[in-house]
C-alpha cells in the first residue's frame, strides 16, 4: 500500500506541475501568437523542427537509460552502483551534447537557408545552439529523480525554468519585436535558450544535494557502460530515425501547401494554425497522463527484475484502461466545445474547425503515449524504435504524394493515418508481452456515450437558460467543468461497481492473449 501511495502521490505532484506549466504555456503561447501571428508562429515551427532534432542528438536515449539503470542498483540496495551509473550516463551525454552545438552553431547557415529554405531562420538556430549540452544533461537528471521517485526536485527546476523563459522572452520581445519576424523568432528562442540554461543549474544543483544520500558502497552489477549503451543506443537510433523524417514532415508542409496553392505566407500560417495552435491545445490534457506514464517506466522495470509478472499484467491493464477512459473524456470534451475553444483562445475560426477534425485522435494518441512508456519498462525500446521507423516513412511518404493534392484537409487525413498505425503497432505489441484486459464496452463504448451526453446536455441546458453558451472564458470554463463533472460522476459511478462478465462467461475485449 505505500508503495501504491507514493506511486500516485508521485503522479500528483508530477501531474499538477505538469499541468500547471502547460496551462501557462497555452496562455504564454496565445500571447505570443497575438505578438507575432500565425505566419510567425509557422517560422518559428520551422525553427522548432530543428530544434527537436538537435534536443533527440543531445540526449541520445540518455533519459531512459539513467531511469533504468538507476531503478536497478536501487532496487538492489547498491548505493555506489547509483553513482557510477549516473557518472557514465553524464559523460555519455555531456558529449552528444556537445556534438549537438558544434553541428547547429557552425551549419547553421546551410540548414535556415538550403534546409529551412528561409534565411531568417539562421540566427535563431545559432542561439539554440548554446543550450544543447545543458538540455542533454539535465535529460540524464531527470532520468535520475524519475528512478528514484523524488519528482518534486525535477518540477522545481521546470517551474524554474518556465519562469525564467515568459520573463526573458517578453522583455526580448518589447525590444526586438519592431525589427521583423526574424527578430520576434530569436527574442522567443532566446527567451527559451536562457530558461534551458538556468533550470540546468537548479537541477543540477538538487542532483549533487540529493546524491549525498547514498553513502554505502556496495556494488553487484557492473559493466556501466555496456549496460547502458545497451538501452541508450536502440533509443537514441529510435530517436534519430524518428526525429529525422519528422523534421522532414515539417519541412515538406508548407512546401506542400504551395504546391497546392497557397503562398509562402498563407503556408506558414496554415502550419502555424495547426502545430503551433490546434496541437498544444489538444495535448494540454495529456499532462496529467504524461506524469503517470513516466513514473510507469521504473515501476514496470523494478517489477520485470524482479520476475513479478501478475503486477506487471495488473499494472497495464489499469493503466491501459484508465488511459482510455481519460482520453475519451478528453476527445469529447475538444468535440463538443471545438468552437467556443477555438474562438475564446485564439480568435480563429480555422483554429475552431482543426480542433473538431482532430478531436477523435485525442484517445489514440494519449493511449499510444501511454503505451509507449509501458513498453519502454519492460525493456521493449527496440520494438518502439520500429514502430516509430515505419510511422515516419509512411508520415513522409503520405506527406510528399497527398499534401499537394489535397492541402490541408489531406494534412489531417496523414496525421489520422499515422497516428493509428503508430498505436495499433504499439498496443499490439503490449498484448504480445503482458496479459492486459480491456472491456470494448466498459472501456470504450460507454465512455464515449457519456462523454457525448454529458457534453450536448450542458449544451442544451446553456441553450435553455441563455439561448447559447455565452461568450467569454468564464462560461466555457463553466460549461466545460459542468461536462467534465457529470461525466465523472457518470464514469464513477459504472468502473466503481463490480465488474461483470458478458454472454459465455468472457470479456468482451480486445484482442487478448
Amino acid at each position: 500500500m505505500k508503495r501504491t501511495k507514493r506511486f500516485f502521490l508521485n503522479g500528483v505532484i508530477l501531474g499538477c506541475t505538469t499541468v500547471f506549466l502547460r496551462g501557462v504555456g497555452v496562455s504564454f503561447n496565445v500571447y505570443i501568437t497575438n505578438k507575432i501571428g500565425a505566419e510567425g508562429i509557422g517560422l518559428f515551427g520551422l525553427i522548432m523542427s530543428v530544434y527537436m532534432l538537435a534536443t533527440t542528438v543531445a540526449s541520445s536515449g540518455v533519459s531512459l537509460a539513467a531511469t533504468r539503470l538507476v531503478t536497478e542498483e536501487l532496487s538492489l540496495g547498491c548505493d555506489r552502483g547509483i553513482k557510477k551509473s549516473m557518472r557514465v550516463c553524464l559523460g555519455y551525454t555531456l558529449f552528444f551534447g556537445m556534438l549537438s552545438a558544434c553541428l547547429l552553431f557552425f551549419f547553421a547557415e546551410p540548414l535556415g537557408t538550403l534546409w529551412l529554405g528561409d534565411e531568417r531562420t539562421v540566427r535563431s538556430l545559432r542561439l539554440l545552439a548554446v543550450s544543447m549540452p545543458c538540455i542533454a544533461l539535465s535529460s540524464a537528471m531527470g532520468g535520475y529523480f524519475t528512478a528514484v521517485r523524488r519528482i518534486t526536485k525535477s518540477a522545481m527546476s521546470q517551474i524554474f525554468e518556465l519562469g525564467v523563459k515568459i520573463c526573458v522572452t517578453v522583455f526580448a520581445l518589447k525590444l526586438y519585436i519592431s525589427r521583423g519576424i526574424e527578430y520576434a523568432c530569436m527574442a522567443v528562442v532566446g527567451g527559451g535558450s536562457v530558461a534551458e540554461i538556468a533550470s540546468f543549474t537548479v537541477m543540477y544543483l538538487l542532483f549533487r544535494y540529493d546524491e549525498k544520500r547514498y553513502k554505502n558502497q556496495r556494488e553487484k552489477e557492473k559493466h556501466y557502460l555496456f549496460r547502458m549503451l545497451r538501452i541508450s543506443v536502440p533509443v537514441a537510433v529510435s530517436a534519430y530515425l524518428r526525429s529525422g523524417p519528422v523534421t522532414l514532415e515539417h519541412l515538406l508542409i508548407p512546401r506542400g501547401l504551395k504546391k497546392f496553392g497557397a503562398s509562402a505566407s498563407a503556408s506558414l500560417a496554415q502550419y502555424g494554425v495547426v502545430h503551433g495552435m490546434v496541437m498544444p491545445i489538444l495535448l494540454f490534457p495529456s499532462a496529467v497522463l504524461s506524469a503517470f506514464a513516466g513514473l510507469l517506466v521504473p515501476e514496470m522495470t523494478e517489477f520485470q527484475k524482479q520476475g513479478r509478472t501478475r503486477d506487471i499484467n495488473r499494472v497495464a491493464s489499469r493503466a491501459f484502461c484508465l488511459t482510455l477512459i481519460f482520453g475519451i473524456g478528453a476527445a469529447g470534451v475538444f468535440f463538443v466545445f471545438a468552437e467556443e475553444l477555438g474562438m475564446t483562445i485564439y480568435q480563429s475560426g480555422d483554429a475552431a474547425l482543426f480542433i473538431r477534425f482532430l478531436a477523435p485522435l485525442v484517445t489514440v494518441m494519449y493511449t499510444d503515449s501511454v503505451t509507449d512508456a509501458m513498453l519502454k519498462g519492460l525493456n521493449q525500446q527496440v520494438y518502439s524504435m520500429r514502430y516509430n521507423i515505419i510511422d515516419s516513412a509512411v508520415s513522409v511518404a503520405l506527406i510528399y504524394t497527398i499534401l499537394p493534392r489535397f492541402g490541408v484537409n489531406g494534412y489531417v487525413a496523414i496525421i489520422f493515418v499515422t497516428e493509428l498505425l503508430n498505436a495499433f503497432l504499439s498496443i499490439n505489441r503490449l498484448i504480445r508481452v503482458t496479459d492486459f484486459r480491456i472491456s470494448v464496452f466498459r472501456h470504450i463504448l460507454l465512455p464515449g456515450a457519456f462523454i457525448l451526453g454529458s457534453g450536448y446536455g450542458v449544451r442544451l441546458l446553456f441553450a435553455a437558460v441563455f439561448g447559447n453558451i455565452p461568450s467569454g472564458a468564464g462560461a466555457l470554463t463553466v460549461a466545460i467543468l459542468a461536462t467534465v463533472s457529470l461525466y465523472l460522476l457518470l464514469s464513477t459511478c459504472t468502473f466503481t461497481s463490480k465488474q461483470t462478465k458478458y454472454p459465455g462467461g468472457k470479456y468482451a475485449s480486445l484482442s487478448l492473449k
